[in-house]
């Protein structure tokens, strides 16, 4: 469990192909691996993955195909720094919201506005209609944001200026894709009223 407020960005990324995905060497900051051991979980980009393997400044993931498939880890998308988190303990103050490390889906970024206010537009992806709600939280690439608007086809976020220097949505553009990770509570509460209608 996370609470979706990153604590470093990657250095450098290298992805190994393996018959089950990828072998992933993600280049940290050497405060991050602090007390980290095998078995850990780190949220990248807000994918919960585990620690294989680390040094000072170098940890190891294996990344699967179902996990390729639905995020942006992956070679493609690797030009960018990827957020970083570690997993909350018992007593952590919960600065975001609860964030599971199980992204649904990528999301494309239909526009980038960076004038008086930042104001990120995303594509739903059709699997998350009906748990995007205004005022309602979402983990974008790991991030616990606020929902300022949506529609049928989109939503809107306001980053501050804290969050877009912290995280890699400084690095973002239009057409880049995300991660998206629904509110968990959301969709239960949603999911349990369908169920009494």
């Amino acid at each position: 469990m996370f609470s979706g407020i990153v604590q470093a960005l990657s250095k450098k990324v290298e992805f190994e192909e393996k018959d089950y995905g990828y072998k992933l060497s993600v280049t940290v900051p050497a405060n991050f691996t602090k007390k980290i051991k095998k078995g850990d979980s780190v949220a990248v980009n807000g994918v919960c993955l585990t620690v294989v393997g680390f040094k000072k400044d170098l940890i190891e993931f294996d990344v699967v195909h179902e996990s390729i498939k639905l995020t942006n880890i992956s070679e493609k998308f690797s030009s960018l720094p990827f957020n970083l988190e570690r997993s909350l303990k018992i007593g952590d103050e919960v600065g975001g919201h609860f964030v599971s490390g199980h992204v649904h889906n990528v999301a494309e970024i239909i526009s980038f506005d960076n004038k008086k206010e930042t104001i990120l537009k995303i594509k739903i992806p059709p699997n998350l209609k009906g748990y995007i709600f205004k005022k309602g939280y979402v983990a974008i690439n790991g991030i616990s944001l606020t929902v300022i608007n949506v529609t049928n086809s989109f939503f809107t976020i306001s980053i501050i200026p804290e969050t877009l220097s912290k995280t890699n949505l400084s690095f973002l553009k239009k057409g880049d894709f995300v991660n998206v990770e629904a509110d968990q509570q959301t969709i239960s509460i949603v999911e349990t009223v369908k169920k009494l209608t």
